[in-house]
Order: structure tokens, then C-alpha cells, then sequence
């Protein structure tokens, strides 16, 4: 895949789990208004509740999920089974974010527990990519805001 169609699916995927956010915050921004709250209060207030309590599918593509499990499964071999390898972003070739670090941990483990039932990496990464889902959204709230008001991506894209 080359670079264009990286980012072209990148874009996608983003914009599905965008999507995916919108559909479980709206419902419980409705509750909050219909609560009192006021709506400024209450938008912070159904972003950071989508973000704690939502249970997304992971929106990442297949190569980029096999470099990284595959990367994390080889840092936890060396240094010994069931260990957690905190190293720098660049040794360990994630994100530099520590929520999608975060991410990359929890997917590796559910392809972990897999594969200890007999499935290879491949399969046990596409297993995970169809069936599964997040444990929360790997946003920050104001990044949720910014999906929510356009104004406030206007805002944030402007610096």
C-alpha cells in the first residue's frame, strides 16, 4: 500500500470512529440537558462520559496493527513473559500519545490471548479488528470537542 491509500484509509477510519463517537455522545448529551445542566457543562460533561464509557471497534488498518503488536510481542519476549515494555515512543515505534500507547498495550493483549488459543498473529489481529471492541474512545476531550462543535475545530485547526 502506498502512501496516498495509507492516508486515504487513515482518513476513513478516523472518520468512522468520529462517527461511531457522535452516535453514543449525542444520546448522552440529551439525557444531560434534559438533567438541568447547563449546555456548555453538559457538552464537556457527554464528552467526557462517551470517552470513558464508550466501547468503540478499534479504527486502526491491519499493517499499522501488525507492525505494532508484533513490535510490542517482541519487546515483552525480551524482557520476559508477562512484562510490560515502557520505553521511549521512538525505541518502541508507537504513537507518541500516551492514550493510543494505551491503545496499542490493550490490542496486543486480546491478540496475546488469542494466540495462547492456537490462532497465528494474522488471524488473532483481524479477530480482534471485526470482533472486538475498545475498553473507551483513545481520545482526549478536546479532541471529542472539537468532533462535536465545528467552531471549536475551527478554533483548535487555527492554533
Amino acid at each position: 500500500m502506498n502512501n496516498t491509500e495509507s492516508r486515504i484509509n487513515q482518513r476513513e477510519l478516523c472518520r468512522q470512529r468520529d462517527q461511531e463517537f457522535l452516535a453514543l455522545y449525542h444520546p448522552t448529551l440529551d439525557a444531560m440537558l434534559q438533567g438541568g445542566m447547563p449546555e456548555s457543562k453538559a457538552r464537556r460533561a457527554a464528552a467526557a462520559f462517551t470517552i470513558a464509557n464508550g466501547h468503540p471497534h478499534y479504527h486502526v488498518e491491519h499493517e499499522r496493527a501488525y507492525r505494532c503488536v508484533c513490535h510490542l510481542l517482541n519487546a515483552d519476549d525480551k524482557k520476559g513473559h508477562g512484562a510490560r515494555s515502557y520505553r521511549t515512543p521512538q525505541e518502541i515505534g508507537l504513537a507518541r500519545g500516551r492514550l493510543r500507547r494505551q491503545m496499542w498495550y490493550e490490542f496486543t493483549d486480546r491478540v496475546r490471548t488469542l494466540m495462547s488459543q492456537g490462532m497465528s498473529v494474522d488471524s488473532a489481529i483481524d479477530h480482534v479488528l471485526e470482533h472486538c471492541r475498545a475498553s473507551r474512545f483513545f481520545i482526549t476531550p478536546s479532541t471529542a470537542l472539537t468532533k462535536i462543535c465545528t467552531q471549536a475545530r475551527v478554533r483548535a485547526l487555527r492554533g
